[in-house]
C-alpha cells in the first residue's frame, strides 16, 4: 500500500488488484498486533468508498465494481465485514480468480512497473496467478514498449513449468519474427537463459535455419550471441559451420561483426580457433578488416589467438598491404602485431604522402 505512487486512477487500480490478490490468499493475514500485518480493515473501507463513487469506481476492476466486495471477507475471514469493512481472521475457503482487467497494468507505463515490483515480491502461487492474467496475450505484450518487462520478469522469476505458456504462445507464432523486433529480442533472449535445457534446445532448434540471417540484424544480432553462450555443444557447432561459410559477409557487416567479436572474445578454445581460421584463410578478408572501423577489433582478437608461426604469416601478408599505415585502424592492428617501430612505420607514411 505504500507504494500506491502515481495518479488517482493508477492509485485505484492499483489497490483494486491488491485486493484481488488478498482475496487469493498470496498475503498471509496475522494479528493486528503483528509487525507483517496487513491493514486488511483499511484496504476494505477504502475501497468501499470508492465503490460508491461514481467518478471513482470506474477505475475499479469489475468484481468489486459492481459490489463483491463482500470477496474480501468471504475469502480472506471467517468473520462478515462490519459497516466500515473491517475483516479478521485468516480462512481456508477456495480463493476468487483475479480481476480480468489485471492484465491491463501491464501495457501502460506506471502498471509496467508495478506488476515488476509484484511478481518479485509474491510467493510461486501469486506470480503465476499473476502471469496467467497475460495468458493468450503474450504475441501483444512481447510487442508493447512497456509490457514485454513483465513478461522478462515473468520468465525470470517463474518456475519453468510456469512460464510454458510464455514459450507455447510464441513458438506458435513465428519466433524468429520475435527474435528480429526489438522489444521481442529482449523476451528471446530471458527464454534462453532462464528456461530448461531441453527448452532451450527446442527454441535453437526454430531459429537455427534463420541463424545466418539474425546475425546480420540489428535486434537478431543480440539473440544469436546469447544462443552461443547457453545453447548444446552440438548446435554451437552447428552455427559456427553456418557461419564460416558466409564468414565474409557476416564479418563484414556492422551487426554480424558484433556476433564474430563475441565468439572470438567468449574464450571458447576450440569454437575460437576454428573461426579465426576461418577469418585467416578468406582471400583478402583481414587486409580489408585491418582498415575498417569494425573490422580491425575483429582482427586484434584473432591475432591474439594466433599461433607463433600463423602469426608471422599474417606478418608478413600485412606487411604487403598498400596503404595500411595510412588508416588509423591499420596502424592498431600493426601495433597489436608488433610492427610499431619506425623502421616499420615510416616508409608507409612516405610511400602514402607520396
Amino acid at each position: 500500500l505504500r507504494s500506491l505512487a502515481g495518479g488517482p486512477w493508477i492509485r485505484i487500480r492499483r489497490l483494486g488488484v491488491v485486493a484481488m490478490l488478498v482475496a487469493r490468499g498470496h498475503f498471509q493475514l496475522t494479528s493486528v498486533g503483528s509487525a507483517d500485518a496487513l491493514p486488511v480493515q483499511a484496504l476494505a473501507s477504502r475501497l468501499e468508498h470508492i465503490r460508491r463513487s461514481p467518478a471513482l469506481s470506474v477505475f475499479l476492476p469489475s468484481d468489486l465494481r459492481i459490489g463483491k466486495l463482500g470477496l474480501l471477507a468471504d475469502t480472506c475471514a471467517g468473520e462478515p465485514c462490519s459497516d466500515s469493512g473491517a475483516v479478521s481472521g485468516p480462512t481456508d475457503e477456495p480463493c476468487a480468480e483475479p480481476p480480468r482487467e489485471t492484465w491491463r497494468l501491464a501495457f501502460e507505463a506506471r502498471g509496467s512497473r508495478e506488476m515488476q515490483r509484484m511478481l518479485e515480491a509474491l510467493d510461486d502461487a501469486g506470480r503465476v496467478a499473476l502471469a496467467r492474467e497475460l495468458r493468450g496475450r503474450i504475441r501483444d505484450a512481447v510487442l508493447s514498449p512497456h509490457a514485454n518487462h513483465v513478461v522478462q520478469k515473468c520468465i525470470e522469476v517463474l518456475p519453468p513449468a510456469g512460464s510454458k505458456f510464455i514459450i507455447d504462445e510464441l513458438t506458435r507464432d513465428s519466433l524468429p519474427h520475435f527474435a528480429r523486433h526489438k522489444f521481442g529480442c529482449r523476451v528471446v533472449q530471458r527464454m534462453l537463459e532462464h528456461s530448461l535445457p531441453e527448452q532451450v534446445s527446442d527454441l535453437v532448434e526454430t531459429l537455427m535455419p534463420s541463424i545466418f540471417t539474425l546475425a546480420r540484424h540489428a535486434y537478431g544480432n543480440y539473440v544469436v550471441q546469447c544462443i552461443i553462450s547457453h545453447c548444446q555443444a552440438e548446435h554451437r557447432r552447428c552455427i559456427l559451420d553456418t557461419l564460416q561459410k558466409g564468414i565474409v559477409l557476416v564479418c563484414k557487416d556492422h551487426y554480424g561483426s558484433s556476433v564474430i567479436r563475441a565468439i572470438l572474445a567468449s574464450g571458447m578454445s576450440v569454437e575460437t580457433a576454428l573461426l579465426a581460421s576461418a577469418i585467416v584463410k578468406a582471400p583478402g578478408l583481414v587486409q580489408d578488416l585491418s582498415q575498417s572501423r569494425h573490422g580491425h577489433m575483429i582482427i586484434k582478437l584473432v591475432v591474439d589467438l594466433l599461433e607463433v608461426p600463423a602469426r608471422r604469416a599474417l606478418i608478413d601478408d600485412l606487411e604487403e598491404t598498400e596503404g595500411l599505415c595510412a588508416s588509423r585502424y591499420g596502424r592498431n592492428v600493426l601495433q597489436r602485431l608488433g610492427l610499431n617501430s619506425s623502421k616499420r612505420l615510416v616508409p608507409c607514411a612516405i610511400h602514402a604522402g607520396a
